[in-house]
């Protein structure tokens, strides 16, 4: 009796602490999220290094950051996905205005659409909302890096290198 109710526990400890979420991006694409301690698993991204990049529309280091994403998510397209949540709290139009402005080839999301994922990595990373800040996620889901700032291009392919199956 005693092991059934350890095993209750455990499984509602599980339950109680696994998120299951969706975030749609900003062409309308939803994709289903499940988070669980250190594990962020995207529907569509399984087997892939996935970069999840905060960023702003007005944030210049940002911007620095932005031609290595698009040469590796161009160089990388079987091995990694990048998806960036734009912060600031800008809608779908502007995203997609400044996403065509600046040749960006992978996905992109506002934060107004897919708040519960950014909720649970800030509570599970004690980000504070600087921004760059990359959620590196190896190919089988589990978070390997947390990073603020700008990420040279030569590291972000050592990650990929690092973290693909």
């Amino acid at each position: 009796m005693k092991k059934i109710i350890i095993l209750l526990l455990a499984i509602l400890n599980i339950a109680l602490h696994a998120q299951n979420m969706e975030m749609t991006d900003t062409n309308g694409t939803t994709y289903k999220v499940m988070a669980q301690n250190d594990e962020i698993k995207i529907e569509g991204m399984e087997g892939k290094v996935v970069f999840l990049e905060f960023f702003g529309l007005k944030c210049a280091a940002c911007k620095e950051i932005m031609p290595s994403l698009i040469k590796l998510q161009k160089k990388y397209p079987n091995k990694l996905k990048v998806l960036a949540i734009e912060v600031q709290n800008n809608e779908v139009n502007p995203i997609n205005t400044y996403k065509d402005k600046n040749g960006i080839n992978y996905t992109t999301f506002s934060n107004y659409d897919i708040g519960l994922v950014v909720r649970y990595v800030a509570d599970n990373s004690q980000w504070a909302g600087a921004i760059p800040f990359l959620v590196v996620i190896d190919a089988n889901g589990k978070v390997q890096v947390l990073k603020i700032g700008v990420t040279s291009e030569e590291v972000l392919e050592g990650y990929i290198h690092k973290y693909a199956q």
